[in-house]
């Protein structure tokens, strides 16, 4: 028999609350040419008995008894894809019914592309509350996007399977010592093989709850993306790698407020350096990233801090409305103390 054209992977822990709907997105895809696995990676509440439900035949079950963690349990499940793509899925995330297809058509069609992910809508208790990330960028302005933080969502991505495979070290496609941001390393060592880009269309919904991994082990994330990006960063910064990742992470990623001029004014430089070093089309891009940490400084109470900056600054109307907002806050500030 044949293999499918696409495989897609679902690694699940006590996901019994949000599984069902999760897998029900994907066999409900305008495209039915996949396969369906789900590495179940020790689960002890109800998700082996929804699974065993399922009266599919796409769908196959690799259940663990215990739990191996993140990156051991998308390593198993890679290891039986059968298909050339592979597309993934969080087992509290949901796929619109055209994702398969759309990713599917676009690597057929973009033979040098390694990854594609999607557009995302998060949502909040069911609201849309945006993805903050460009609505449209391309690849050149993706792999920009790449080395300022992580613009893809997992539950987003589809790969080229021969890819994986090609970057797989010791039998490890995710590496666990990345872990928890397994995903973003992996994404780092595909850029070496090809180009990595996102379909500007919304195919992907992101379901916010307390205990996404995102959330509840921010802290560990972000040291691990920090790591990530100082391997990229060496060439470029040498011993200060390990600084200006830290630093990006912590303003671009995680979006903490630029506490001081100094700080901001390197992180604007590091935003520059970054953007001069990849080349291609980005410095548009690179630019309006310079004019969002500039405008979150100033609207965060901090007016001043545009003078001297202009050349970073945005439109006129939207520079006025910040410096406005931005005393307004810092005056409230000063009554309060």
């Amino acid at each position: 028999m044949s293999s499918p054209r696409v495989s897609v992977l679902v690694t699940t822990r006590n996901g019994a609350a949000t599984i069902g709907k999760s897998l029900d997105s994907i066999l409900r895809q305008t495209m039915g040419d996949f396969e369906l696995l789900v590495v179940d990676d020790g689960s002890m509440d109800g998700t082996p008995a929804i699974l065993a439900a399922i009266d599919d035949p796409r769908l196959r079950v690799l259940r663990h008894g215990r739990a191996h963690g993140i990156a051991a349990a998308r390593n198993a499940g890679l290891a039986c894809c059968q298909a050339p793509y592979v597309a993934v899925l969080d087992h509290d995330d949901l796929s619109l019914p055209q994702r398969l297809a759309a990713q599917a058509d676009y690597l057929d069609s973009h033979p040098g592309t390694v990854l594609v992910g999607t557009a995302v809508r998060i949502l909040n208790a069911g609201k849309d509350v945006g993805s903050g990330q460009p609505a449209r960028v391309a690849p050149a302005g993706l792999r920009l996007l790449l080395h300022l933080g992580n613009p893809l969502t997992w539950s987003s991505v589809m790969f080229r399977r021969d890819a994986l495979e090609a970057v797989a070290v010791g039998g490890e496609t995710l590496r666990q010592s990345a872990e928890p941001a397994d995903d973003y390393d992996l994404y780092h060592r595909l850029m070496a093989l090809g180009e990595v880009a996102r379909l500007d269309q919304v195919l992907t919904q992101y379901r916010w709850h307390s205990s996404n991994t995102s959330h509840s082990m921010a802290a560990q994330i972000r040291a691990r993306a920090a790591w990530v990006l100082a391997r990229a960063y060496a060439p470029w910064f040498g011993a200060e790698a390990e600084a200006e990742a830290t630093l990006v992470i912590r303003h671009l990623s995680d979006r903490s407020p630029v506490p001081d001029a100094a700080t901001l004014d390197r992180l604007l430089a590091t935003i520059a350096r970054v953007a001069c070093e990849l080349g291609g089309d980005v410095q548009g891009l690179a630019a309006a990233m310079q004019w969002s940490v500039l405008r979150a400084a100033v609207r965060g109470g901090r007016p001043e801090l545009v003078r001297g900056r202009w050349r970073h600054a945005g439109g006129p109307a939207d520079t006025l409305a910040s410096v406005a907002i931005g005393g307004i806050r810092a005056a409230h500030r000063r009554l309060r103390a």
